[in-house]
């Protein structure tokens, strides 16, 4: 061929000819372009540079179209050429000989030659001119030690920075919540006139005496600052706007007169000539030094160097002599160093890394030649004048259209593409000028010009962001800008007129104006040197700052993603629409991504549009929500009424092999599953070449195997059907598979996770974070935000200290003038004096008694609380005469005054309890605020007192009487003290004298039809009963006693009979304890209450965990199952930590189906559970992580909930260990376990034995606590 035409092929497989030119389009596509990864084919670049949709056809297919339907391939063929031909000629023809016009470079090169390379030939023509000599390309140090004698491993600087602040929807019709801080208005009202000023003379370039309304600009804005000053805290439609500095690493380039030859120290500085008092040539400038070093001191280094040179090392060549350490090369040796060190590291300290920051100054000569930063400067400036070139020439075209000149149309199309490729030439070596310094390599190399770049950029933005943030929102921080929402009557553009013919008005955007004249005091260089006189070497000293914001929009809407994980956020990946609602930005999403799922992609592409309908936030994510519902209605579907060709698009997976399938070895991924699979049913030759091109799907078996050994080549379902079946049986592991749909061998539940990933980022995560209740309620919220909601809508949180203040603003204090003697406060010396500002007055009325209507108040509140006979002493005899009479009743309306006004007060302070207004004097009723924490405790305790007890479980205590009783009142689960007394009965042939304090008399009928004679009813309290047995015992011994009955009645059983499963506090019992907080009752105080007055446990309305414990000698297996979690923790105890445990989650999918034939899917525990073992030999350390587990379910506040134990303990003993389960109820399971641990794989037995009785009594218990109408409980 090169014979022939010319052409061969070079060392990176390209061809080319010294005659003729090959341009690639691809590489422009690549390089130039700025499209993303995924856009890289010509269907992609056509339709987003051309708005041209090329055909296009499955390579598959192409064989089988040659011959039966040549017509369309040839129509494909041409689509394409077409494509390439309009690519080639509107974008990359004039570029690339565009920079040719720049760089001494043949086109073939400039095309394909990165833009570092490209920098350096220009630099290069650059200091040709200027008369100064190339320096050396960068060398590497290899080993370098740092000042206090560490390896260095790598060192770099700390880049831009980048960070998300805010996820949600964000739109410019719908209002959100705006905090700001009215100093900070303060502070932008003092400056406006000298904002405006800077906009019109340094931005615009206008004389200020040119300008005929600067003073009515400068009232409209204080007047809309002060307005938002006034009210700081406001919902209001807000403005987005994307504020960014224009060309920002150039003009910090330009502004500080960076260039690498300029970094110099001290020795450089005292050999200068200009190095004398009052120089001002030095500008010194902070970046900041990010290193990873080695652990190992410097003698641990040079003994390891010693070790090496005593060795020897694998010859060059086979068959060879062994090579001594000092006749390697030097790459040899620092390679051979750093792995010996690095293992030494490994061993000796644990790590082998430490990574270390340090902030470093810097010195740039302001005097040093300025040949890099004048080369920089030519470009930004030409580039402006090609984008002003380019406008012209645009409106040219617009008006040319409006004629209808052809001939015009055309000529001005031409000249709009030359001035925009050239525009975007000079853009791309512009932006390469920075990272050129950086370039291994580099001829002009300088990693602190790079970190003084970065440094000084991130501090441009972070600076404004602390502005944005006490005036508006800031959403996103990008290295060279910041997104940002500002209230709608926040200050915008203000037409400025003048007197200048050019420029009569001129429109000044004031968000980048305020931002610019921070730019202005913070970042100006006022030590730039410019050379006047080459001969004398005098230089004009002037202040210089190049660096602007540019503001973009306002906009109509921002998406922003959230993140999945808990105190994370997605950095650059946002979507952003025009007013008119196209799509002005799309950024990070996997629709431009390659190797995403079609699904995915078309979900995104058509969910971004529905974020614009609505009027609400509530609304917005309904409409989203109605895209995500139809995605997976079709997944749920199994795509019931979808054609198989479109599911295979929709759910297939496409990714390129960069390497031969043998170059990976043992390595894992559904690429290589899929590339060994076809190699098996199309043979080793389809396999053998790099860039294998593999689609997939992921098949539901075999079950349990990892998703990389499930994925199976989509073009096995374009094979023949005994093809299909063999290699299906066989990757499936089903011999007796016959049905080949696959509908049936899809994995739906790993695409519904997908897709609910992408659901659960774009939509119910922000949705939760802005507010809004869950739209798509079938995709659940990550456990971490379960959790953060329930903290943030529980009643019962305790408030924070701050939040039991009321923040009533930043108030201006009233200038008090000092009186005569008076001295100024320490802490206001040197202060400025304040200018007067009105007072906010705060009056406070209240009505106060005098000193004697104190006493006489107390000595009321003092009758309040003791009897009447406390203060009245002993009534008097009624007596017989009138006078004795008289007295009688004079005392007794005394009585009767004081026991009437201690009602009242009873009342009056149970009212108070109960959290009612009382009227206080004036008849004004003042409604105080009921949410402190006393008022939650009265409201906890009136809920115990007045609302039905469903009973959940009565359990023992070590004291004699005492019970536990668990019941759920309202929605909670509480744990009161129930005492149970003793209660029997005393049959005696004799009657007792009088009444007694524990027992009464009682009519009854005795067992047997024995007869009654004088019956009393014992009660006692089990702790006495138990003490004083034998005195009772002997007592009832006596011969006038007919019969005792029923003092073997166990006490819990005369608590069911009394209580049954739902009881109430009696209501004599409530007036008592009114207000009160009280966890004690006595069994007397409840009272049964059937099940026609409440209902008993609603289905679903108590949860349960599952603890099993096996013991034997030293070995035992806990297992905790948390269902409504679908997690479960398994711990391992035996002398060694040895984890042999078998794939538990294959065990449990096992028992799973075979219950599934034995009862229905229902009563069944949850599909998948996610299992963490641990191995330990300390039983404390396992008793310590499963009271951990217990302690952070109880604080998530998950509801009811009880804990079924399965041990071949006592629960007292697992309780010691394990005190958290005095916290729940806790219900025994009696399941003999005939497992033995003495053998050597005991682990894999114990865990089967495990996994059966957890599921079937999971089975059991969710039958148990779901099915409505239980009368019984635990």
């Amino acid at each position: 061929m090169h014979r022939e035409i010319g052409f061969q092929k070079d060392s990176q497989g390209e061809y080319k000819s010294s005659q003729a030119i090959h341009m690639d389009c691809l590489r422009w596509v690549k390089r130039d372009s700025y499209l993303p990864v995924g856009s890289h084919n010509l269907k992609a670049a056509a339709k987003a540079k051309l708005g041209y949709d090329p055909v296009e056809l499955d390579p598959e297919e192409m064989c089988r179209m040659a011959t039966e339907e040549p017509q369309t391939l040839a129509t494909y063929s041409v689509s394409d050429a077409v494509a390439t031909y309009y690519l080639y000629m509107k974008y990359v023809h004039p570029f690339i000989f565009a920079l040719c016009t720049i760089i001494p470079m043949e086109p073939d090169e400039v095309l394909r030659k990165g833009s570092g390379t490209l920098c350096e030939a220009l630099l290069m023509v650059q200091a040709f001119h200027a008369n100064i000599i190339f320096p050396n390309k960068q060398e590497q140090v290899f080993n370098k030690l740092t000042d206090d004698g560490h390896v260095l491993d790598s060192e770099t600087y700390v880049g831009g920075h980048v960070e998300a602040l805010e996820s949600g929807v964000f739109r410019s019709d719908i209002p959100c919540r705006f905090k700001m801080n009215p100093g900070a208005f303060d502070f932008l009202l003092q400056r406006v006139e000298r904002t405006i000023r800077h906009a019109i003379e340094e931005e615009e370039k206008i004389p200020l005496e040119q300008v005929t309304n600067f003073n009515e600009v400068c009232d409209d804005i204080k007047k809309k600052l002060t307005s938002l000053k006034e009210v700081p805290n406001r919902i209001e439609c807000p403005l987005i706007y994307h504020l960014d500095v224009g060309a920002m690493y150039p003009n910090i380039i330009l502004t500080n007169r960076l260039q690498p030859s300029a970094m110099v120290d001290e020795a450089t500085c005292a050999a200068c000539d200009f190095n004398k008092p009052g120089a001002a040539c030095q500008r010194r400038m902070t970046w900041q030094w990010r290193g990873e070093i080695m652990p190992a001191s410097r003698s641990e280094f040079h003994r390891i160097q010693q070790q090496l040179e005593s060795e020897k090392f694998p010859p060059l060549f086979p068959n060879g002599p062994a090579r001594a350490f000092h006749t390697l090369i030097r790459e040899e040796q620092a390679k051979h160093e750093k792995k010996r060190l690095a293992d030494y590291c490994k061993k000796a300290y644990k790590k082998t890394h430490v990574t270390r920051l340090e902030e470093r100054v810097t010195t740039i000569c302001q005097r040093e030649n300025s040949f890099y930063v004048d080369t920089v400067r030519a470009f930004r400036d030409r580039r402006y004048e090609f984008k002003g070139l380019h406008k012209v020439w645009k409106k040219k075209l617009s008006s040319a259209q409006d004629n209808g000149d052809a001939a015009e149309v055309k000529r001005c199309k031409n000249m709009e593409i030359l001035y925009e490729s050239l525009q975007l030439a000079h853009k791309c070596i512009l932006n390469s000028f920075y990272g050129y310094v950086m370039r291994k390599g580099a001829r002009w190399y300088s990693m602190e010009m790079a970190g003084i770049v970065c440094y000084t950029g991130a501090n441009i933005i972070t600076q404004a962001r602390e502005l944005i943030e006490q005036i508006g929102r800031p959403l996103e921080l990008d290295t060279d800008g910041i997104w940002c929402v500002l209230p709608n009557t926040f200050p915008e553009n203000f037409v400025v007129k003048t007197s200048n013919e050019k420029k009569p008005k001129v429109t000044i955007s004031y968000p980048g104006a305020m931002l610019n004249i921070l730019v202005k005091e913070g970042f100006t260089n006022d030590q730039y040197h410019e050379l006047d006189d080459p001969g004398s070497l005098t230089y004009n000293v002037r202040s210089e700052n190049s660096i602007f914001f540019e503001v973009d929009g306002p906009y109509l809407a921002m998406i922003l993603p959230a993140s999945k994980e808990e105190g994370k956020k997605l950095k650059k990946r946002y979507a952003v629409f025009n007013e008119d609602g196209s799509l002005a930005e799309l950024k990070g999403f996997e629709v431009k991504r390659r190797g995403e799922l079609q699904l995915i992609k078309i979900f995104q592409s058509s969910v971004f549009e529905a974020f614009l309908k609505g009027t609400s936030l509530e609304e917005v994510y309904a409409s989203v929500a109605k895209v995500a519902d139809y995605w997976l209605d079709v997944l749920y579907s199994k795509a019931a009424n979808m054609p198989d060709a479109e599911l295979f698009d929709l759910i297939s997976e496409n990714r390129s092999m960069s390497r031969k399938l043998e170059d990976y070895g043992e390595q894992k991924s559904t690429s290589i599953s899929t590339a060994k699979r076809l190699a098996e049913f199309l043979g080793d030759q389809m396999v053998k070449d790099a860039g294998l091109s593999c689609r997939y799907v992921i098949s539901r078996k075999p079950e349990g195997s990892p998703v990389t050994e499930r994925a199976i080549p989509l073009a096995i379902f374009q094979a023949e059907p005994s093809v299909k079946k063999h290699f299906l049986r066989k990757w499936l592991k089903m011999p007796s598979l016959h049905d080949l749909d696959i509908r049936t061998i899809l994995d739906w539940s790993y695409y519904i996770e997908r897709l609910g990933s992408a659901i659960q980022k774009i939509i119910t995560i922000p949705a939760a974070l802005q507010q809004v209740k869950n739209p798509v309620p079938r995709v659940r919220h990550p456990d971490w935000l379960h959790k953060k909601l329930l903290e943030k809508n529980d009643i019962y949180k305790q408030k924070k200290i701050s939040e039991l203040f009321t923040s009533e603003g930043k108030r201006q204090v009233a200038h008090q003038p000092l009186g005569a003697g008076q001295a100024v406060d320490i802490e206001d010396f040197g202060m400025p004096a304040r200018p007067l500002q009105p007072a906010i007055l705060i009056s406070t009325k209240r009505k106060r008694a005098s000193q004697g209507e104190d006493s006489q108040v107390e000595s009321q509140d003092v009758e309040l609380t003791q009897s009447w006979r406390e203060i009245l002493g002993q009534p008097p005899p009624m007596g017989t005469t009138r006078e004795e009479r008289l007295v009688w009743l004079r005392y007794h309306k005394k009585k009767w005054e004081l026991q009437l006004r201690q009602r009242k007060e009873r009342k009056k302070r149970r009212r108070l309890l109960d959290g009612e207004a009382q009227p206080v004097s004036g008849g004004v009723i003042r409604d105080g605020p009921t949410t402190g924490l006393g008022s939650f405790l009265r409201r906890t305790a009136r809920s115990i007192l007045d609302m039905p007890w469903q009973i959940v479980q009565i359990a023992e205590t070590s004291h004699p009487g005492l019970y536990k009783l668990w019941a759920v009142i309202g929605n909670d689960l509480h744990c009161m003290k129930l005492n149970i007394p003793r209660v029997f009965y005393v049959n005696q042939k004799v009657p007792k004298q009088e009444e007694g304090a524990t027992y009464r008399k009682v009519n009854r009928m005795l067992p047997r039809s024995n007869m009654v004679y004088y019956l009393y009813e014992y009660s006692v309290p089990e702790d006495m009963y138990q003490e004083h047995i034998n005195e009772i015992n002997a007592d009832l011994s006596a011969p006038d006693i007919e019969g005792v009955y029923e003092t073997q009645v166990p006490l819990l059983f005369r608590a069911l009979v009394q209580l049954g499963c739902v009881c109430m506090v009696n209501k004599r019992v409530v007036r008592d304890l009114a207000g009160r907080e009280a966890d004690n009752f006595d069994l007397e105080h409840l009272e049964m209450r059937s099940l026609a007055q409440f209902s008993y446990l609603e289905p679903g309305s108590v949860r349960h965990i599952y603890l099993y414990h096996h013991n034997q000698s030293h070995k035992a297996l806990f297992g905790l199952f948390i269902p409504s979690q679908r997690k479960a923790s398994i711990f391992v105890l035996d002398t060694v930590r040895s984890n042999q445990m078998p794939n538990l989650s294959n065990l449990y999918a096992a028992e799973r189906t075979a219950l599934l034939e034995k009862t229905t899917e229902e009563l069944l525990p949850p599909e998948k559970h996610n299992f963490e073992v641990r191995a330990e030999n300390d039983i404390k350390a396992i008793y310590r992580a499963l009271q951990r587990i217990l302690l952070n379910y109880k604080e998530e506040r998950r509801g009811p909930t009880l804990i079924a134990v399965q041990s071949n303990w006592e629960l007292r003993r697992l309780a010691t260990g394990m005190p958290v389960l005095e916290e729940f109820p806790v219900v025994p399971v009696h399941v003999v376990d005939e497992i033995s641990y003495n053998v050597l794989d005991w682990q894999r037995h114990g865990a089967r034995r495990m996994i059966r009785t957890t599921s079937t009594w999971t089975a059991a218990c969710h039958k148990l606590l779901t099915w409505p109408g239980i009368t019984t409980y635990l």
